[in-house]
């Protein structure tokens, strides 16, 4: 009788292995998404940069391409709360908005102040996103045109 209760050990050890491994791949397809979408940040500065946007601009591009994996949002929450269709009308009020305070009135999620946009020289930018479980990086380069139409403009 010494082998009683063996089955109910040998599922228990089963099913937190098997759960482990499920939170382990949720966790990296995760990281994964955010790895893309940090790459189509990044090209997203590097190409308004190229044409000739300030690095408010850019910030906000990069911004409003990782609000998929941008965490909860901040603000409009309570009372105020909007539905995802009034959201994605935002974004453009978002990207139009003259400076930081305007825009953070808009919109803000959770993550938007760990994400750190490098411009570079306007050919090649890289955006960082510093989370409680990783850091991950994107990196991408374009072809700068914009001194050959804005002349004087300080770029």
């Amino acid at each position: 009788m010494a082998r009683r209760g063996q089955a109910m050990l040998e599922a228990l050890l089963a099913v937190c292995l098997i759960t482990s491994a499920f939170l382990a791949l949720f966790k990296l397809s995760h990281m994964l998404t955010g790895k893309i979408l940090l790459q189509h940040a990044a090209m997203r500065v590097a190409r308004a940069r190229s044409v000739g946007f300030n690095a408010f601009m850019c910030t906000k591009a990069a911004r409003v391409s990782m609000i998929p994996v941008a965490g909860e949002r901040i603000w409009p929450v309570g009372e105020d709360a909007i539905t995802w269709d009034e959201e994605i009308c935002r974004i453009s009020d978002y990207l139009a908005s003259p400076d930081d305070p305007h825009a953070r009135a808009i919109l803000e999620y959770r993550n938007w102040g760990d994400l750190g946009v490098n411009y570079g020289d306007g050919t090649f930018s890289s955006v960082s996103l510093k989370t409680d479980w990783f850091d991950l990086s994107g990196e991408a380069g374009v072809e700068r045109h914009a001194p050959f139409y804005l002349k004087d403009q300080g770029l």
